[in-house]
């Protein structure tokens, strides 16, 4: 009999290919870091900007700039972008400028941790900026954490940018969900209170999807989580609970907290790992109640990137 592990590898291999959909991405963290930010929406500090695009991508590909950056507070090789960019050519010219400056940039934004991009490599959180990549492909080094959506640069703010991307194909909620939902995932528990993740790839970035409010739990510094179901466009059910984030300040955000519990929004998110589960299950590990914990499915949310302009209306059911 096949297990459920092989059966996946199997699949996402007739969907990629073998070496992408199979080989293991390993993200290690201090448990520290888990804890700090498994209920917050966005990181802050100060990041070095080792390269940077150019100019935005066209609104096809996700009008997004994309910028290598490494930062004290995260620890590893890490990827910032700022959505809508060509709404803010201000920032735009604020990162290109910070390229190769030692005394960095001061930034706010989305935290992700996510698989996008194939291949077998170890990511090593370590205790400052860390190294700077130098092989090929300056601007996308290899990488697990984002800083995606940036909602703040220097002191140009970027909320304003949370919004639909005109021009972009939004990725199909049925198949985006369905991927998220098989997805490989394990959590190894290290000595001096760190922590491994194995990941294999995912990505489906920007996906679109009816999300049906649950329950509130309250307001955050930075934003809000809530319990929501996630629907298609059609309405059908793909997933009954999952945690759903909106960052303070945005139109997003500000739409959302009208909604009345069986109310839905039509919306697009991102996902990434949920460290509050990550740390839910090392806090279960050895509780019979919950066998195998450790190697249960992917943990994942979506934050909330932007809103479509239509009412708040009941969808689903009770």
């Amino acid at each position: 009999m096949y297990s459920r592990k092989s059966i996946i590898c199997v699949f996402l291999s007739f969907l990629l290919s073998v070496s992408s959909a199979c080989s293991e991405e390993i993200l290690e963290l201090s448990q520290d870091f888990v804890e700090s930010y498994k209920n917050r929406i966005t990181i802050e500090g100060q990041f070095l900007v080792d390269a940077s695009h150019a100019r935005p991508n066209d609104p096809s590909e996700d009008g997004d700039l994309h910028a290598a950056v490494r930062s004290p507070v995260i620890g590893l090789l890490a990827v910032a972008e700022i959505q809508n960019a060509k709404d803010t050519p201000d920032a735009v010219s604020v990162m290109s400028n910070a390229v190769g400056d030692e005394n960095g940039l001061s930034f706010t934004g989305v935290w992700r941790i996510w698989p996008e991009h194939g291949g077998d490599r170890q990511h090593i959180q370590v205790g400052g900026p860390g190294q700077k990549w130098t092989g090929p492909g300056p601007t996308n080094p290899p990488h697990v954490f984002e800083v995606h959506p940036l909602t703040k640069l220097g002191n140009v703010s970027l909320l304003g940018n949370l919004h639909l991307i005109d021009g972009y194909q939004y990725k199909n909620p049925d198949d985006a969900f369905q991927r998220y939902e098989a997805a490989h995932f394990e959590i190894e528990p290290l000595a001096n209170d760190r922590v491994r993740l194995h990941m294999r790839m995912v990505g489906y970035n920007y996906v679109e999807f009816l999300m049906r409010l649950s329950k509130r739990f309250h307001r955050d510094p930075d934003g809000e989580f809530v319990a929501a179901g996630i629907y298609d466009l059609n309405g059908e059910l793909l997933v009954r609970d999952l945690r759903v984030g909106f960052v303070k300040g945005s139109a997003l955000d500000e739409k959302q907290q009208a909604l009345e519990v069986g109310q839905c929004l039509h919306m697009v998110g991102i996902p990434r790992v949920d460290l509050a589960l990550v740390s839910w299950r090392l806090n279960h590990r050895n509780d019979a109640q919950y066998p195998n914990v450790l190697n249960w499915s992917l943990p994942y949310e979506i934050i909330g990137v932007g809103v479509f302009d239509e009412p708040l209306r009941e969808c689903g059911e009770d």
